[in-house]
């Protein structure tokens, strides 16, 4: 008798759409999506236990993808409503803003708005 297992199979659960956002890949404005990616240990090509679990937005043409945590992806999955939208729009200036200092952040909306007058 053998057994025939493997690592490495990966399963991609799309929770909800999020925002829009233009990618930097395929250079189109869609909405990104909130997903959730398990890593799995699988006998003879079935998933059985999932030991990898990561959080991501993905791009829904291309697949590109922003990793966030786990407490990031909890957060934006509170604040989606019954619908699939977004409730808050503080959730999307986390993700867009995220690893900046006020100064920084500050700086990136006032060239948003600069841009949005013309």
């Amino acid at each position: 008798m053998f057994f025939l297992f493997g690592w490495g199979k990966v399963t991609k659960k799309v929770v909800g759409p999020m925002f829009e956002k233009t990618c930097g890949y395929c250079n189109r404005t869609q909405t990104w999506q909130l997903c959730k990616n398990r890593t799995w240990f699988t006998l003879f090509f079935i998933p059985v236990i999932p030991y990898n679990t990561r959080y991501s937005i993905s791009c829904p043409n291309c697949g590109s993808y922003i990793e966030i945590s786990d407490e990031q992806f909890n957060s934006m999955k509170a604040d989606l409503d019954p619908t699939g939208k977004t409730s808050n729009a503080d959730v999307i200036d986390n993700i867009k803003y995220a690893g900046k200092n006020a100064v920084q952040i500050n700086y990136l909306k006032q060239m948003e708005e600069f841009n949005n007058k013309k």
